[in-house]
């Protein structure tokens, strides 16, 4: 492990490694963790970023899960398999000027957008989950979105079912 200035590079790799596999350093690959603790015991930032990554695990945990009904999971299998046999529609968007008309700001802020509305929803997302009404908005836009639907072959699906996990180290 390197001191004083040079301390940037492995910052940036417990960010990932913390990203990647969470605040519990027995998650840590093997060929890194003892580099990283001796990182998190040495620098103040280093620890910085591991208390940071510990309370977003704890907001993690505490959000409320969702259960699927019997009515839910029917009605998803039964919208899965009437849009089985259809084509994707496919509509381009288009510009209101030609691209050569266009200015190098606008192009750069068109460029933008994109990234500016997926940091938008992660933000709402994270908003909605903080305060526990994520599992109340999904299940009404779910009931919205498959109050047409029927179907009977959803208890075959094991991820629907109330307590299946589907990955047991959970999102981080």
């Amino acid at each position: 492990m390197t001191q004083g200035n040079n301390i940037q590079p492995e910052l940036t790799r417990l960010e990932s490694v913390l990203d990647t596999f969470g605040a519990d350093p027995r998650r840590w690959p093997d060929s890194e963790r003892r580099i990283l603790e001796a990182l998190v015991e040495s620098n103040a930032d280093a620890r910085l970023l591991l208390e940071e990554a510990r309370a977003v695990a704890r907001v993690m945990d505490a959000a409320p899960v969702s259960k699927a009904s019997a009515a839910l999971k029917s009605r998803i299998v039964a919208a899965a398999i009437d849009d089985a046999g259809r084509d994707a529609r496919i509509v381009p968007i288009r510009t209101a000027r030609p691209r050569g008309a266009q200015s190098t700001s606008a192009r750069r802020m068109g460029a933008l957008w994109p990234a500016a509305a997926l940091a938008a929803s992660f933000a709402v997302g994270l908003y909605l989950g903080a305060a526990g009404v994520g599992g109340t908005a999904i299940d009404g836009a779910f009931e919205i979105a498959m109050s047409g639907a029927s179907g009977s072959d959803a208890d075959s699906i094991p991820w629907l079912e109330e307590g299946a996990v589907v990955n047991e180290e959970g999102p981080l």
